[in-house]
Protein backbone atom coordinates (compact mmCIF):
# COMPACT_ATOMS: atom_id res chain seq x y z
CA UNK A 1 0.00 0.00 0.00
CA UNK A 2 1.16 3.15 -0.87
CA UNK A 3 0.95 6.13 1.39
CA UNK A 4 0.36 9.75 1.07
CA UNK A 5 2.70 10.80 3.36
CA UNK A 6 3.61 14.27 1.76
CA UNK A 7 0.12 15.46 1.26
CA UNK A 8 -0.10 19.20 2.44
CA UNK A 9 -2.94 19.79 4.28
CA UNK A 10 -4.51 22.65 2.32
CA UNK A 11 -7.71 20.56 0.48
CA UNK A 12 -6.99 22.28 -2.65
CA UNK A 13 -3.09 21.35 -3.35
CA UNK A 14 -2.19 19.00 -5.85
CA UNK A 15 -2.38 15.26 -4.42
CA UNK A 16 1.41 14.01 -3.75
CA UNK A 17 2.09 10.60 -2.88
CA UNK A 18 5.50 8.99 -1.47
CA UNK A 19 8.20 8.53 -4.29
CA UNK A 20 9.82 5.62 -5.57
CA UNK A 21 13.49 5.83 -3.39
CA UNK A 22 16.24 7.98 -5.89
CA UNK A 23 18.96 5.45 -4.48
CA UNK A 24 17.32 2.93 -6.86
CA UNK A 25 18.07 5.64 -9.32
CA UNK A 26 21.55 7.33 -9.55
CA UNK A 27 20.75 8.68 -12.88
CA UNK A 28 18.47 11.48 -11.43
CA UNK A 29 20.49 13.53 -9.37
CA UNK A 30 23.34 12.75 -11.94
CA UNK A 31 21.41 15.09 -14.40
CA UNK A 32 20.39 17.38 -11.98
CA UNK A 33 23.75 17.82 -11.05
CA UNK A 34 25.06 18.11 -14.54
CA UNK A 35 22.33 20.69 -15.12
CA UNK A 36 24.28 22.98 -12.45
CA UNK A 37 20.89 22.51 -10.30
CA UNK A 38 22.05 21.26 -7.13
CA UNK A 39 20.45 17.79 -5.94
CA UNK A 40 17.23 16.80 -4.46
CA UNK A 41 16.98 17.91 -1.01
CA UNK A 42 15.60 14.42 0.58
CA UNK A 43 13.17 15.73 3.09
CA UNK A 44 11.14 18.30 -0.24
CA UNK A 45 10.97 15.21 -1.95
CA UNK A 46 7.46 13.89 -3.01
CA UNK A 47 5.74 12.74 -6.10
CA UNK A 48 2.51 12.96 -8.13
CA UNK A 49 0.13 10.49 -9.27
CA UNK A 50 1.02 8.98 -13.11
CA UNK A 51 1.82 6.01 -14.87
CA UNK A 52 5.79 6.80 -15.08
CA UNK A 53 8.20 7.41 -11.93
CA UNK A 54 9.03 10.95 -10.98
CA UNK A 55 10.14 13.44 -8.34
CA UNK A 56 9.18 16.74 -7.33
CA UNK A 57 11.16 18.91 -4.35
CA UNK A 58 13.45 21.65 -4.16
CA UNK A 59 17.27 21.14 -4.82
CA UNK A 60 20.35 21.83 -2.38
CA UNK A 61 20.86 24.94 -4.78
CA UNK A 62 16.79 26.50 -3.97
CA UNK A 63 15.64 25.37 -7.44
CA UNK A 64 12.51 23.63 -7.53
CA UNK A 65 12.24 20.90 -9.88
CA UNK A 66 9.56 18.08 -11.60
CA UNK A 67 11.80 15.10 -12.98
CA UNK A 68 9.76 12.51 -14.84
CA UNK A 69 11.42 9.26 -15.99
CA UNK A 70 9.45 7.68 -19.19
CA UNK A 71 8.70 4.08 -18.35
CA UNK A 72 7.49 1.12 -19.95
CA UNK A 73 8.83 -1.45 -22.75
CA UNK A 74 12.38 0.02 -23.86
CA UNK A 75 11.33 0.36 -27.54
CA UNK A 76 8.00 2.61 -27.13
CA UNK A 77 9.50 4.45 -23.90
CA UNK A 78 12.13 5.64 -26.31
CA UNK A 79 9.85 6.46 -28.78
CA UNK A 80 7.67 8.98 -25.63
CA UNK A 81 11.12 10.67 -24.59
CA UNK A 82 11.77 11.79 -28.41
CA UNK A 83 8.15 12.70 -28.77
CA UNK A 84 8.66 15.29 -26.11
CA UNK A 85 11.67 16.82 -27.12
CA UNK A 86 10.63 16.94 -31.32
CA UNK A 87 7.92 19.13 -29.18
CA UNK A 88 10.23 21.25 -28.00
CA UNK A 89 12.20 21.64 -30.76
CA UNK A 90 9.13 22.11 -33.08
CA UNK A 91 7.93 25.05 -30.58
CA UNK A 92 11.14 26.24 -30.51
CA UNK A 93 11.42 26.98 -34.17
CA UNK A 94 7.82 28.32 -34.71
CA UNK A 95 8.06 30.63 -32.07
CA UNK A 96 11.63 32.53 -33.10
CA UNK A 97 9.90 35.51 -34.57
CA UNK A 98 7.60 35.32 -31.14
CA UNK A 99 4.58 34.77 -33.14
CA UNK A 100 3.30 31.94 -30.94
CA UNK A 101 3.71 31.12 -27.49
CA UNK A 102 2.71 27.84 -25.71
CA UNK A 103 2.46 27.52 -21.89
CA UNK A 104 4.16 24.85 -20.37
CA UNK A 105 6.22 23.71 -17.49
CA UNK A 106 9.64 24.76 -18.56
CA UNK A 107 11.78 21.49 -19.98
CA UNK A 108 15.66 22.57 -18.14
CA UNK A 109 17.39 19.48 -19.33
CA UNK A 110 16.63 15.44 -20.64
CA UNK A 111 19.24 11.97 -20.51
CA UNK A 112 17.86 9.38 -23.25
CA UNK A 113 19.86 6.39 -21.93
CA UNK A 114 17.47 6.92 -18.36
CA UNK A 115 14.98 8.72 -19.89
CA UNK A 116 14.43 11.30 -18.10
CA UNK A 117 13.13 14.40 -18.32
CA UNK A 118 13.65 17.46 -15.87
CA UNK A 119 11.31 20.41 -15.48
CA UNK A 120 10.91 23.51 -13.39
CA UNK A 121 8.29 22.45 -10.84
CA UNK A 122 4.94 24.72 -10.98
CA UNK A 123 4.34 24.54 -7.50
CA UNK A 124 1.31 24.62 -5.88
CA UNK A 125 0.07 24.26 -9.39
CA UNK A 126 -4.02 22.79 -9.56
CA UNK A 127 -4.84 19.80 -12.61
CA UNK A 128 -7.58 20.24 -14.15
CA UNK A 129 -9.41 16.90 -12.85
CA UNK A 130 -9.04 18.32 -9.40
CA UNK A 131 -10.68 21.63 -10.27
CA UNK A 132 -13.43 19.59 -12.01
CA UNK A 133 -14.11 17.60 -9.39
CA UNK A 134 -14.59 20.65 -6.72
CA UNK A 135 -16.30 22.38 -9.60
CA UNK A 136 -14.15 25.23 -9.86
CA UNK A 137 -12.99 24.55 -13.56
CA UNK A 138 -15.25 27.03 -15.22
CA UNK A 139 -15.76 29.05 -18.42
CA UNK A 140 -12.90 31.43 -18.14
CA UNK A 141 -10.70 28.31 -17.83
CA UNK A 142 -12.17 26.15 -20.21
CA UNK A 143 -11.71 29.35 -22.89
CA UNK A 144 -8.15 29.48 -21.74
CA UNK A 145 -7.17 26.13 -22.57
CA UNK A 146 -8.78 26.21 -26.19
CA UNK A 147 -7.00 29.02 -26.34
CA UNK A 148 -3.62 27.35 -25.72
CA UNK A 149 -4.97 24.09 -28.01
CA UNK A 150 -5.59 25.81 -30.70
CA UNK A 151 -1.93 27.62 -30.30
CA UNK A 152 -0.81 24.35 -30.40
CA UNK A 153 -2.60 23.22 -33.46
CA UNK A 154 -1.36 26.51 -35.18
CA UNK A 155 2.24 26.29 -34.88
CA UNK A 156 3.66 25.87 -37.99
CA UNK A 157 7.48 24.57 -37.25
CA UNK A 158 10.06 25.51 -39.66
CA UNK A 159 11.53 21.93 -40.41
CA UNK A 160 8.89 18.79 -39.87
CA UNK A 161 11.72 16.16 -39.94
CA UNK A 162 11.52 14.08 -36.96
CA UNK A 163 7.93 14.88 -35.82
CA UNK A 164 6.19 11.38 -35.84
CA UNK A 165 3.17 11.30 -38.37
CA UNK A 166 1.91 7.87 -37.58
CA UNK A 167 -1.55 8.11 -35.70
CA UNK A 168 -2.10 6.99 -32.22
CA UNK A 169 -2.87 3.30 -31.23
CA UNK A 170 -6.25 4.29 -29.89
CA UNK A 171 -9.04 3.15 -30.62
CA UNK A 172 -7.35 -0.42 -31.44
CA UNK A 173 -9.52 -1.41 -34.20
CA UNK A 174 -7.65 -5.50 -34.22
CA UNK A 175 -8.54 -5.85 -30.47
CA UNK A 176 -12.42 -6.03 -31.83
CA UNK A 177 -11.78 -9.11 -33.95
CA UNK A 178 -9.82 -10.72 -30.97
CA UNK A 179 -7.86 -9.59 -27.98
CA UNK A 180 -4.16 -10.20 -28.03
CA UNK A 181 -3.38 -13.09 -25.51
CA UNK A 182 -1.42 -11.82 -23.30
CA UNK A 183 -3.71 -8.76 -23.08
CA UNK A 184 -6.76 -11.33 -22.49
CA UNK A 185 -4.43 -13.31 -19.58
CA UNK A 186 -4.12 -10.18 -17.69
CA UNK A 187 -7.50 -8.64 -17.98
CA UNK A 188 -10.19 -8.23 -14.89
CA UNK A 189 -13.46 -9.58 -15.53
CA UNK A 190 -14.93 -6.41 -15.75
CA UNK A 191 -12.56 -5.57 -18.81
CA UNK A 192 -13.48 -8.80 -20.16
CA UNK A 193 -16.90 -8.11 -19.83
CA UNK A 194 -16.65 -4.56 -21.67
CA UNK A 195 -14.46 -6.04 -24.34
CA UNK A 196 -17.24 -8.81 -25.05
CA UNK A 197 -19.72 -5.66 -25.31
CA UNK A 198 -17.55 -4.07 -28.13
CA UNK A 199 -16.81 -6.96 -29.54
CA UNK A 200 -20.02 -8.30 -30.77
CA UNK A 201 -21.18 -4.56 -31.53
CA UNK A 202 -21.17 -4.68 -35.33
CA UNK A 203 -22.37 -1.55 -36.08
CA UNK A 204 -19.87 -0.27 -33.73
CA UNK A 205 -16.99 -1.99 -35.31
CA UNK A 206 -18.05 0.26 -38.80
CA UNK A 207 -18.19 3.30 -36.84
CA UNK A 208 -14.52 3.21 -35.64
CA UNK A 209 -13.24 2.06 -38.98
CA UNK A 210 -15.09 4.98 -40.38
CA UNK A 211 -13.56 7.36 -37.75
CA UNK A 212 -10.27 6.35 -38.27
CA UNK A 213 -10.43 6.61 -42.41
CA UNK A 214 -11.89 10.21 -41.68
CA UNK A 215 -9.06 10.95 -39.25
CA UNK A 216 -6.06 9.66 -41.72
CA UNK A 217 -7.59 11.84 -44.85
CA UNK A 218 -8.10 14.71 -42.19
CA UNK A 219 -5.64 18.15 -42.33
CA UNK A 220 -3.22 17.40 -39.93
CA UNK A 221 -1.37 19.57 -37.64
CA UNK A 222 0.77 19.11 -34.56
CA UNK A 223 -1.66 17.78 -31.83
CA UNK A 224 -1.02 16.65 -28.17
CA UNK A 225 -2.56 13.17 -29.10
CA UNK A 226 -3.15 12.52 -25.01
CA UNK A 227 -5.97 15.30 -24.30
CA UNK A 228 -6.86 14.86 -20.50
CA UNK A 229 -8.17 17.84 -18.23
CA UNK A 230 -5.61 16.67 -15.75
CA UNK A 231 -2.75 17.83 -18.23
CA UNK A 232 -3.89 21.43 -17.87
CA UNK A 233 -2.31 23.05 -14.83
CA UNK A 234 -3.45 26.09 -13.16
CA UNK A 235 -0.90 27.89 -11.11
CA UNK A 236 -1.61 30.00 -8.30
CA UNK A 237 -1.31 33.00 -10.38
CA UNK A 238 -4.21 32.07 -12.99
CA UNK A 239 -1.56 30.90 -15.32
CA UNK A 240 -2.73 27.48 -17.24
CA UNK A 241 -0.29 25.24 -18.48
CA UNK A 242 -0.10 22.21 -20.98
CA UNK A 243 1.51 19.45 -19.72
CA UNK A 244 2.65 15.61 -21.34
CA UNK A 245 3.79 15.60 -24.49
CA UNK A 246 4.69 11.95 -24.83
CA UNK A 247 2.00 11.84 -27.98
CA UNK A 248 2.84 14.43 -29.09
CA UNK A 249 3.27 14.01 -33.55
CA UNK A 250 1.28 15.20 -36.38
CA UNK A 251 -2.47 14.41 -36.45
CA UNK A 252 -6.06 15.27 -36.61
CA UNK A 253 -7.06 18.48 -34.51
CA UNK A 254 -10.53 16.79 -34.02
CA UNK A 255 -8.69 14.04 -31.40
CA UNK A 256 -7.75 16.76 -29.26
CA UNK A 257 -10.79 18.63 -29.33
CA UNK A 258 -12.81 15.27 -29.03
CA UNK A 259 -10.74 14.45 -25.71
CA UNK A 260 -11.45 17.44 -24.07
CA UNK A 261 -15.63 17.22 -25.21
CA UNK A 262 -14.99 13.42 -24.00
CA UNK A 263 -13.61 14.48 -20.06
CA UNK A 264 -17.08 16.35 -19.59
CA UNK A 265 -19.47 14.14 -21.15
CA UNK A 266 -17.61 11.23 -19.03
CA UNK A 267 -18.28 13.30 -15.79
CA UNK A 268 -21.64 13.80 -16.33
CA UNK A 269 -22.44 10.07 -17.00
CA UNK A 270 -20.63 9.37 -13.99
CA UNK A 271 -22.81 11.85 -11.92
CA UNK A 272 -26.15 10.36 -13.34
CA UNK A 273 -26.24 7.77 -10.74
CA UNK A 274 -26.07 10.27 -8.06
CA UNK A 275 -28.88 12.42 -9.02
CA UNK A 276 -31.22 8.77 -9.35
CA UNK A 277 -30.56 7.83 -6.03
CA UNK A 278 -33.93 6.43 -4.40
CA UNK A 279 -34.60 4.73 -0.94
CA UNK A 280 -33.59 0.41 -1.65
CA UNK A 281 -36.66 -1.44 -3.86
CA UNK A 282 -37.81 2.22 -4.97
CA UNK A 283 -37.98 2.59 -8.75
CA UNK A 284 -36.71 4.95 -11.26
CA UNK A 285 -39.10 6.12 -14.17
CA UNK A 286 -37.42 6.77 -17.97
CA UNK A 287 -38.42 9.97 -17.51
CA UNK A 288 -36.18 10.30 -14.56
CA UNK A 289 -32.89 9.11 -15.88
CA UNK A 290 -33.71 11.21 -19.01
CA UNK A 291 -34.44 14.42 -16.79
CA UNK A 292 -30.99 13.33 -14.56
CA UNK A 293 -28.99 12.86 -18.01
CA UNK A 294 -30.17 15.95 -19.58
CA UNK A 295 -29.95 17.79 -16.80
CA UNK A 296 -26.00 16.64 -16.07
CA UNK A 297 -25.44 17.40 -19.76
CA UNK A 298 -26.38 21.19 -19.15
CA UNK A 299 -24.05 21.65 -16.50
CA UNK A 300 -21.15 20.09 -18.69
CA UNK A 301 -22.46 21.50 -22.34
CA UNK A 302 -21.47 25.72 -21.50
CA UNK A 303 -17.54 24.68 -20.55
CA UNK A 304 -17.36 22.80 -23.96
CA UNK A 305 -18.94 25.56 -25.83
CA UNK A 306 -16.64 28.17 -23.62
CA UNK A 307 -13.40 25.64 -24.87
CA UNK A 308 -14.36 25.85 -28.62
CA UNK A 309 -15.41 29.35 -28.51
CA UNK A 310 -11.51 30.31 -26.85
CA UNK A 311 -10.16 27.63 -29.69
CA UNK A 312 -11.97 29.52 -32.77
CA UNK A 313 -10.79 33.23 -31.80
CA UNK A 314 -7.65 31.63 -31.76
CA UNK A 315 -7.62 29.73 -34.79
CA UNK A 316 -10.72 31.30 -36.20
CA UNK A 317 -10.40 29.37 -39.97
CA UNK A 318 -10.23 26.28 -38.58
CA UNK A 319 -13.66 24.93 -39.38
CA UNK A 320 -14.03 26.83 -42.63
CA UNK A 321 -10.56 24.79 -43.87
CA UNK A 322 -11.84 21.35 -41.90
CA UNK A 323 -16.03 21.52 -42.59
CA UNK A 324 -16.27 18.16 -40.44
CA UNK A 325 -13.75 19.80 -37.72
CA UNK A 326 -16.61 19.57 -35.28
CA UNK A 327 -18.35 15.83 -36.11
CA UNK A 328 -14.99 14.44 -35.70
CA UNK A 329 -14.47 15.82 -32.38
CA UNK A 330 -17.59 14.40 -31.23
CA UNK A 331 -16.74 10.97 -32.17
CA UNK A 332 -13.71 11.09 -31.04
CA UNK A 333 -15.95 12.36 -27.49
CA UNK A 334 -17.95 9.17 -28.26
CA UNK A 335 -14.59 7.05 -28.50
CA UNK A 336 -13.23 8.39 -25.05
CA UNK A 337 -16.38 7.23 -23.40
CA UNK A 338 -15.35 3.80 -24.39
CA UNK A 339 -11.87 4.36 -23.79
CA UNK A 340 -12.53 5.43 -20.23
CA UNK A 341 -15.38 2.31 -19.73
CA UNK A 342 -12.32 0.22 -20.85
CA UNK A 343 -10.07 2.02 -18.68
CA UNK A 344 -12.46 1.64 -15.46
CA UNK A 345 -13.48 -1.90 -15.95
CA UNK A 346 -9.56 -2.86 -15.45
CA UNK A 347 -10.36 -2.23 -11.93
CA UNK A 348 -13.95 -4.00 -11.60
CA UNK A 349 -15.53 -7.32 -11.38
CA UNK A 350 -18.36 -6.26 -13.53
CA UNK A 351 -19.68 -3.48 -15.29
CA UNK A 352 -21.65 -1.24 -13.23
CA UNK A 353 -24.50 0.56 -14.43
CA UNK A 354 -22.70 4.39 -14.77
CA UNK A 355 -20.44 2.38 -17.22
CA UNK A 356 -23.17 0.88 -19.15
CA UNK A 357 -24.76 4.37 -20.04
CA UNK A 358 -21.20 5.96 -20.61
CA UNK A 359 -20.64 3.19 -23.22
CA UNK A 360 -24.23 3.66 -24.41
CA UNK A 361 -23.52 7.47 -25.20
CA UNK A 362 -20.32 6.92 -26.22
CA UNK A 363 -21.70 4.39 -29.00
CA UNK A 364 -24.49 7.30 -29.94
CA UNK A 365 -22.20 9.60 -30.24
CA UNK A 366 -19.51 7.80 -32.71
CA UNK A 367 -22.72 5.86 -34.63
CA UNK A 368 -24.27 10.01 -35.12
CA UNK A 369 -21.57 12.57 -34.52
CA UNK A 370 -22.95 14.94 -37.02
CA UNK A 371 -26.73 14.30 -35.01
CA UNK A 372 -24.44 14.64 -31.73
CA UNK A 373 -22.74 17.80 -32.38
CA UNK A 374 -25.42 20.16 -30.64
CA UNK A 375 -26.05 18.06 -27.99
CA UNK A 376 -22.71 18.37 -26.73
CA UNK A 377 -22.81 22.23 -27.13
CA UNK A 378 -20.09 23.41 -29.45
CA UNK A 379 -21.91 25.95 -31.07
CA UNK A 380 -23.77 27.32 -27.52
CA UNK A 381 -23.86 30.27 -25.93
CA UNK A 382 -20.51 30.62 -24.45
CA UNK A 383 -21.29 32.58 -21.12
Amino acid sequence: MTVDTMARTDEHARRRIAPADLSDFPAVPGLLERLGAGTLTPETVSAFPGRNDNWAGTTTLGRPVFVKRIGGEAAESLRRFRRVLRFERAVAEATADGAHHLPRPRLIGSDETARLLAFDLVQDASPGSDLAARDAFDTALARRAGRIVATLHALRPADREGIEDAPPPLPPLGHLRALPWALYTRASAGALEAWRLLQGDSALHEALRGLRADEARAPRAPIHGDLRLDQFLTAPDGTVLLTDWEEFRLGDPARDLGGFAGEWLHRAVLKMPAGLHRSPGEPVSHDEVVATGTAELARVTPLIGAFHDGYTKARPDAVAQDPDLLVRATAFAGWHLLDRLLASAERSARLGAAERAAAGIGRTALLAPDAFVSVLGWEGTQA
